[in-house]
């Protein structure tokens, strides 16, 4: 039986986040509450979900982010089955970004997107 993540203590977990005002906020709160490692994990997972989400292969993620290929199946599972925890935090980030992006922002994105794409391309035909 999967064990019940939900009680008073997550809950007021969450509600303490949420009374956060603005990034450096949540910044020191999860500094002062992880240890660096959980820190660095969980920013490496959100970095998985977004690529994951632009339909970058699993090569290519272990690649950028160093994170293991079972690190990148649990998240493409929380993707899949999870409570949409990943894609409403994707979705509100794209809009946030979408609202604040300049022109040059947008297509240095997509530049490095394609020359990732052209490197496995160079890597997969030797």
């Amino acid at each position: 039986m999967a064990e019940k993540i939900e009680n008073h203590l997550t809950e007021q977990l969450c509600e303490a986040i949420a009374s956060l005002k603005n990034e450096k906020q949540i910044a020191n709160f999860l500094e002062d509450a992880c240890t660096i490692s959980e820190f660095k994990a969980l920013a490496q997972r959100f970095e998985v979900a977004r690529l994951l989400d632009e339909g970058v292969k699993y090569e290519d993620i272990v690649e950028r982010t160093g994170a293991s290929t079972a690190t990148i199946s649990r998240v493409k599972r929380c993707l899949v089955y999870g409570k949409d925890g990943y894609e409403t935090a994707l979705a509100n980030l794209k809009k946030k970004h979408h609202e604040t992006r300049s022109p040059r922002v947008i297509r240095k994105a997509k530049f490095e997107k394609e020359r990732a794409e052209r490197k496995k391309a160079v890597r997969e035909n030797g």
